[in-house]
């Protein structure tokens, strides 16, 4: 699994984008969260993630291609976030938008999870976030 975000996007709305993605993966992807664990001291910490998740980026034309093979690669589970989505207040305006055939839709970042192999066919050239 891994995400990928625009590398032009401001450091801010790039770190929006992994934290939506973060919680669409915890949400979409089966048994990704780990059980609760209490510590030496007797505290409670709450499951997360149970595998490493990288962070890359891509220029935008680059995310958009990606994007396109990785949805047509039936082995991935690929969620977005698009622009769409960043310029939504809420949900129904989310949804409304996608819908209206008169809008476009631009990814600016990507969760991809599936089969390593698959993965790293659209993703193993890009960098990590810096």
């Amino acid at each position: 699994m891994i995400i990928v975000v625009d590398a032009e996007l401001q450091r801010g709305v790039a770190a929006n984008i992994i934290g939506l993605l973060g919680i669409s993966i915890g949400h979409h992807v089966p048994g990704i969260v780990g059980p609760n664990v209490v510590d030496a001291n007797g505290a409670t910490h709450v499951g997360m993630s149970t595998v490493g998740l990288p962070v890359l980026v891509a220029d935008c034309e680059t995310l958009q291609s990606i994007y396109a093979q990785a949805r047509e690669a039936k082995e991935l589970i690929v969620l977005d976030v698009s622009d769409i989505a960043i310029a939504s207040r809420d949900y129904t305006a989310y949804t409304s938008a996608l819908q209206d055939p008169n809008k476009t839709c631009h990814a600016l970042g990507l969760a991809i999870h599936g089969p390593r192999a698959q993965v790293d066919r659209v993703t193993g050239w890009l960098g990590l976030l810096k």
